[in-house]
């Protein structure tokens, strides 16, 4: 049970970037300091983390906890992630880059679930400015076995307004389902 505190950090890293970055596209600069859990599921906690999309600096990580599966923990080329969980996380979304929240509903959702928690999505103009600050409380990407689509979730507030989101994906129609209640 102590083996993964024994892992070599910088390689431990870059197997969890590489396979983020071919199952969801995202591009990490993970630490090779993190901290691993065994309960309630083993995981590891990255802290600082930056998120890279189109070449600039999109989020701003404070932490992530990346959940792994037990039976493949003994071996570092072998380890899989089965969920991820961003926490205190601030997105700086504009005209450039808001279509990365889109794009992941079209990724493969149904071996892992993707999560953040307790975060903010700045959005800003042409000029940088702040225009609104939307809090999530909690936005859950997942597979939804009973549909057999990938599905979005979010309980998040802005100007102090809560609201719920519900979206599905179907490739096959060529359209996605929303739910929304204010």
């Amino acid at each position: 049970l102590f083996i993964p505190y024994t892992y070599n950090g910088s390689k431990l890293a870059a197997k969890i970037q590489s396979q983020l970055s071919k199952d969801l596209g995202l591009n990490l600069n993970l630490s090779n300091n993190f901290s691993y859990n065994l309960f309630p599921k083993p995981n590891f906690v990255f802290k600082e983390i930056e998120f890279i999309n189109e070449e600039k600096k999109f989020a701003d990580i404070n932490e992530m906890k990346t959940y792994v599966s037990f039976k493949n923990l003994f071996s570092i080329d072998k380890i899989d992630v089965e969920n991820i969980v961003l926490n205190n996380t601030n997105f700086n979304l504009n005209k450039n880059n808001y279509k990365f929240f889109n794009n992941l509903l079209n990724k493969n959702f149904s071996n892992f679930d993707f999560k953040i928690d307790n975060s903010k999505i700045i959005f800003k103009n042409i000029e940088n400015d702040v225009l609104f600050i939307n809090k999530i409380n909690q936005l859950r990407y997942f597979f939804d076995l009973k549909d057999k689509k990938n599905t979005l979730t979010i309980n998040n507030e802005i100007f102090n307004i809560p609201y719920t989101v519900e979206l599905k994906d179907y490739p096959d129609k060529k359209k996605i389902i929303s739910k929304i209640n204010f």
